[in-house]
């Protein structure tokens, strides 16, 4: 039988094909075991590159780190071995891991919350005219000035002034006037805003003062002045706002989820833009009644010292509570690996061995997670340079720490429906 020699051509490609094929695989089998041999640089998220230069991933672009081949070091294929790693003091050296002891702690839960600084409600005050008249003269005409109690304000001409004073003199001269009609009309110059001396006065000299002086009733800073000397002025007339500023009010927004951790009478520190690297230090005074429905937030207040003028209203800064929540076993947040559904910590084994250990976390405190579940009081973990050891894990098992048997697993699986679809 004559073999034709066009068939014998491809008979003769495919076998150099394989030919080369093997040759390749041989020569990258070589080329493993040669950066087996030697040190090499990885990328921590993606353990399949590698180079023998310092670089970028050319997956994520992150920085390749250094990879230390231990030749004394040897994989173990002992199954209980399955989520340990053995590493030697330089490749720990390299690596910058340290470690720290679990133990348990004081849980001081801390919220953060935007805040301003407002007016203490019932230190302001408004400054009005209690009847109609012209200002004839201002004693304190400037905004920011500071008023004291029975200070003199200002001197009006008032009409209704003049005729109260007359029928108080009538109701005084006339022997006939019963006691009440006297007080009667001395109240109404007590209620125009007259003091006990101006009425002992008017008493004395029986003169009607066609203008008179008018002292203030309270103490404070004028927070806005409201008239002009001879300006005519109306019964009800804001002339002064005047507020009391020794006390100020706090008033942050706290989310219905943190309010739990608030209460009346907690202490409370307050950083404020104006003074960055202060602390001024308060206590909650009151929770308001009611959310906000838009952003699910409820006012706190808190009152804090002005510190001699010092802290001022419409001031923005942050408001931070704080909250004991009693002991439990807290651990540096940089121990903490998590990716996924899976979050681990390196846990020292002994000399140079490690174990990944599967936890569970909760809240966390500062730069502290606490731990619910996973670990005991006394265990050392690796409290830097776990990131690293976990990369080497994947290094040498190919799968993320604590995933080994969920891949099994799904290898499993995946045979099982191969076979009942008859392949």
């Amino acid at each position: 039988m004559k073999i034709s020699k066009y068939l014998f051509i491809p008979v003769v490609i495919i076998a150099f094909a394989f030919s080369a094929c093997s040759k390749s695989e041989e020569s990258e089998k070589g080329e493993h075991a040669l950066v087996k041999q030697k040190d090499y640089w990885t990328c921590p998220m993606h353990p399949q590159i590698h180079a023998d230069r310092p670089g970028a991933c050319p997956i994520c672009g992150m920085d390749l780190i250094k990879k230390v081949v231990d030749e004394k070091e040897e994989p173990t294929t002992d199954k209980d071995m399955t989520n340990m790693i053995t590493l030697s003091s330089r490749k720990q050296a390299l690596a910058n891991v340290s470690t720290v002891v679990v133990k348990k702690e004081n849980l001081q839960e801390q919220i953060t919350a935007y805040s301003y600084l407002d007016f203490v409600e019932n230190n302001r005050k408004t400054i009005s005219a209690r009847f109609n008249g012209r200002i004839e003269k201002l004693f304190v005409d400037k905004t920011g000035d500071y008023i004291k109690k029975g200070q003199a304000l200002f001197e009006i001409y008032s009409p209704d002034l003049v005729q109260a004073q007359n029928e108080y003199l009538i109701a005084l001269n006339n022997a006939s006037n019963s006691t009440s009609l006297i007080k009667a009309s001395k109240k109404k110059l007590e209620i125009f805003g007259l003091t006990s001396d101006q009425i002992q006065s008017l008493e004395k000299t029986r003169e009607i003062n066609f203008t008179l002086k008018y002292f203030s009733p309270i103490s404070g800073t004028v927070i806005e002045k409201k008239v002009q000397e001879g300006a005519y002025v109306n019964e009800g007339t804001a002339i002064y706002d005047v507020a009391e500023l020794s006390t100020l009010w706090n008033i942050a927004e706290v989310y219905e989820n943190d309010l739990s951790n608030v209460k009346i009478g907690s202490p409370v520190k307050l950083h404020l833009r104006a003074y960055p690297g202060q602390e001024f230090n308060g206590r909650v005074t009151f929770i308001y009644p009611v959310v906000n429905a838009q952003t699910r937030t409820v006012k706190v207040r808190s009152e804090f010292s002005s510190n001699g003028g010092k802290l001022k209203p419409q001031m923005y800064g942050e408001t931070i509570f704080s909250a004991s929540g009693g002991q439990g076993l807290l651990v540096p947040a940089n121990a903490v690996i998590i990716a996924g559904q899976r979050t681990v910590v390196w846990v020292k084994t002994g000399d140079g061995m490690f174990e990944a250990r599967s936890i569970q976390i909760g809240n966390r405190f500062g730069d502290k997670y606490q731990i619910l579940s996973g670990l005991n009081e006394g265990d050392e973990i690796a409290a830097t340079g776990g990131f690293l050891i976990d990369s080497e894990s994947q290094l040498k098992t190919g799968t993320p720490t604590g995933n080994q048997h969920e891949g099994s697993n799904k290898k499993k699986s995946s045979s099982d429906e191969m076979n009942g679809m008859g392949m």
